[in-house]
């Protein structure tokens, strides 16, 4: 079993919606939203907590759910699978990838890519450079987060080009980039779903 579902926080932008919705949520999931310091975090914060368990109870059958969040931008994103799993999903139109960051994202690849990732990278022509800066980043993050490690593994260790079978990646919708590892990399029973109204 492998599902995502995601959707845009548009979903919970409506006062009345977000109220409703978070009466519906755990303790635990109220507090995180809480926290949030601003409304739009909070919005992903509980779009995320939405995903989760309309991911949980449309899998109530499974024997053990593993589950991995992400959010950037606009979107939220929720994977769910029998084995251990992890996804990371990016906004490409985010400052730190726009062309006047060149010396930025260099400095990013030369810290966070194995020598062959950064070969790869710095030998693309320009204007590709954000694209794959995206794709390696994202199947960084989404293995560290699958193996419980989140920000705090070293990426430079995570050679996404050796472990490129267990990555499924791609463009979510226009401007963002998402990866997905899991464990033993099987993607046949890999289902997409968008949630477009709650």
């Amino acid at each position: 079993m492998l599902k995502l579902y995601y959707g845009h926080i548009q979903l919970v932008k409506d006062q009345l919606v977000f109220e409703k919705w978070f009466e519906k949520m755990d303790s635990q999931r109220k507090e995180k939203i809480l926290r949030c310091k601003n409304e739009v975090d909070k919005q992903r914060s509980l779009l995320a907590g939405i995903l989760l368990n309309f991911g949980v109870e449309n899998n109530r059958n499974e024997e053990q759910i593993f589950y991995s969040i992400s959010h950037s931008g606009n979107y939220v994103i929720c994977a769910l699978s029998d084995r251990r799993v992890g996804v990371d999903i990016e906004n490409k139109f985010r400052s730190v990838f726009s062309e006047a960051k060149t010396e930025q994202l260099n400095k990013i690849a030369k810290k966070c890519f194995t020598m062959g990732e950064e070969i790869y990278y710095l030998s693309a022509d320009e204007e590709d450079r954000v694209d794959i800066m995206l794709q390696f980043w994202t199947r960084k993050e989404s293995y560290s987060k699958a193996i419980g490690k989140g920000l705090g593994l070293d990426f430079s260790m995570i050679d996404t080009q050796k472990k490129d079978p267990l990555y499924w990646s791609g463009w979510l919708e226009e401007g963002y980039y998402c990866s997905l590892y899991v464990e033993n990399g099987l993607f046949g029973d890999m289902k997409l779903q968008e949630i477009v109204s709650l």
